[in-house]
């Protein structure tokens, strides 16, 4: 049951009426009148037929003080055609928009605008700074029941991803407004400790979402956030190393969770991982391909681990970002076995021939016949093939090497049969 401000058409009493009833009865003089009729017959009497901006703005604070703010917006809005330039006025309209207005359409930013315009306005005008100040506690306390409002729906409700992101950007609305406010503020040390309370209790909310798998809040936003809070706790003279509460759930915010540290864990080991593969594979002397798919990964694991480092974040790492990264590494090691292997071996064949194949080279030294060279190497039929390419020879060789557990062996191929085979030299 929502009660209004009227007046008795039949009496002219002052009467509190239910504005969801079409009829009612005078309290006074017990005349069956009409709900609508008796909210008209006090706008009539009360503005005395000469809708001047005072009368307007009388009405439309008794609306206010009295919490009946559809009606106050509406006699605002028709003291705004008036005087568009009075900073009550725009002020207060502002005001009751945001008070009217529902959670899924909920206009915060009615009040922060008004209050911005009425401020510009009333440095305009060289209005007090005690009028200033009771304009800005106004705001304040719109913002304070819009933020409890919230926090309430929050706590009633089971919102999805998408509702929970819209929960975040209203607190956060709430949080530009108050800032703005102690932008303003002066002269009154009690409305600004209020202000700065408001500040860090909002920031807590926020913060207190970090771990929300349904919104995950950025480590930079959040790094920001804990700074704003770290200042106006030092404008407040408060030290606390206690573990902070979430207001809206009432439970504690932890940041450093279990849960982040694992990750923070699993980062360290992975590029400790990583920067041995990635040295291991320029001291073998990998393909380059090797060598930049490892280099390529440690960079992805770079950002994580600075914000690991300085500490200042919630959830350290995604499920999905991890879990990318790590299905990086593992492409890179499917690429290292797939890559042939180098040989570090000498082979020595029946007519006395003996190869050196080292360090991604080759030599060759058949009776007074050096060749040196280098090679690639292929698979096939799980079969190594080394193609042999000499600096001072005009031909190619082709070999074909064969594992085994005695060291294997190498076959010297010419069109594509074996023509010399050459054994291992322990």
């Amino acid at each position: 049951m929502k009660l209004v401000a009227a007046k008795c058409p039949s009496c002219g009493a002052n009467i509190q009426v239910d504005r969801s009833l079409k009829f009612t009865k005078c309290d006074y003089c017990n005349t069956e009148i009409m709900v609508e009729e008796a909210v008209e017959n006090l706008l009539k009497v009360e503005l005395k037929d000469s809708p001047s901006l005072d009368n307007y703005l009388k009405l439309g604070n008794r609306y206010f003080d009295n919490q009946e703010f559809e009606e106050a917006y509406k006699v605002y809005s028709k003291a705004e055609e008036i005087d568009p330039d009075n900073p009550i006025v725009v002020l207060r309209r502002g005001l009751c928009r945001t008070l009217i207005t529902d959670y899924n359409v909920l206009d915060i930013n009615s009040s922060i605008n008004g209050m911005k315009t009425a401020y510009s306005l009333m440095k305009k005008m060289k209005i007090s700074r005690d009028e200033i100040n009771t304009c800005i506690n106004d705001t304040g306390t719109v913002l304070y029941i819009t933020k409890k409002y919230i926090v309430d729906v929050y706590n009633r409700n089971k919102l999805n991803k998408e509702q929970t992101k819209g929960y975040i950007d209203r607190l956060e609305a709430c949080l530009d407004g108050y800032i703005y406010l102690d932008s303003i503020a002066a002269g009154d040390k009690d409305l600004e400790n209020r202000i700065v309370s408001s500040i860090i209790e909002i920031i807590d909310i926020i913060l207190g979402n970090t771990n929300d798998t349904k919104y995950h809040l950025s480590s930079s936003y959040v790094n920001e956030l804990k700074e704003k809070k770290k200042a106006y706790m030092a404008r407040k003279g408060e030290t606390s190393n206690k573990v902070e509460k979430i207001t809206s759930k009432e439970k504690v915010v932890d940041v450093e969770s279990k849960k982040s540290i694992f990750w923070d864990i699993l980062c360290y080991l992975m590029i400790f991982f990583l920067s041995i593969m990635f040295l291991g594979s320029i001291f073998n002397k990998e393909s380059l391909l090797i060598i930049m798919a490892w280099l390529i990964t440690i960079i992805s694991f770079i950002p994580q681990l600075k914000r690991s480092l300085m500490k200042k974040f919630g959830s350290s790492m995604g499920p999905i970002v991890i879990i990318a990264r790590i299905a990086l590494v593992i492409l890179c090691l499917v690429v290292l076995i797939g890559e042939p292997s180098e040989f570090e071996n000498t082979f020595k064949g029946e007519d006395g021939t003996e190869i050196t194949i080292k360090e991604g080279k080759v030599a060759i030294i058949t009776g007074n016949t050096e060749i040196h060279g280098t090679y690639q190497l292929e698979t096939k039929d799980n079969d190594y093939y080394i193609h042999v390419k000499g600096n001072n020879v005009g031909e190619d060789l082709e070999y074909r090497y064969r594992s085994s557990e005695d060291g294997g062996s190498l076959c010297l191929l010419e069109n594509n049969e074996c023509v010399t085979i050459y054994l291992p030299v322990n």
